[in-house]
């Protein structure tokens, strides 16, 4: 009985636990955690504030809206441009054009510029390109048009196609 008292008794072995594995995870975490929130700040999107007119009750003119509608011709390689405004007195002028981009400036420039002395007050134009007609076209387009009507707002394919 002695001999059991004074008998060591064996401890329990106890695994130490690795924390090593834990704090290299706990360090990547905290690097990509402050990585994105730093990025976060990018992909806010901040709009400006809109602008609102107000035109007086008893005015009775009608937006002008000018659109250059572009659409392929009867022949290959050709183009039709008609230019539509509304208002007060609605009108439409037409020119052809093959696919050469300085003659499609040249065409545009005149087309709008006639335009632009007709209305000078108008800055926005509206583009609308039929489905067959080329990327170039519609780049040497804005190039005729950008020193008349700087606005240029793209619009969709089938306003050309509508009657």
């Amino acid at each position: 009985m002695i001999d059991e008292i004074l008998q060591v008794r064996r401890k329990r072995h106890i695994q130490d636990l690795n924390i090593v594995p834990i704090l290299d995870m706990l360090t990547t975490v905290i690097f990509f955690l402050l990585l994105s929130t730093s990025f976060m700040e990018y992909t806010k999107l901040t709009l400006p504030p809109t602008a609102t007119v107000s035109a007086p009750a008893d005015s009775k003119s009608l937006p002008v809206a000018p659109k250059i509608l572009v659409s392929p011709a009867d022949i290959v390689g050709e183009y039709n441009f008609r230019l539509v405004w509304g208002g007060e007195t609605p009108g439409q002028n037409t020119v052809k054009s093959n696919d050469n981009a300085a003659q499609i400036i040249s065409q545009v420039k005149t087309l709008v510029g006639a335009f632009a002395q007709r209305f000078p007050k108008e800055k926005t134009l509206q583009v609308a390109m039929g489905k067959t007609v080329k990327y170039q076209v519609l780049i040497s387009l804005m190039d005729g048009v950008k020193e008349s009507l700087p606005d240029i707002v793209l619009s969709s394919y089938q306003e050309v196609d509508a009657p």
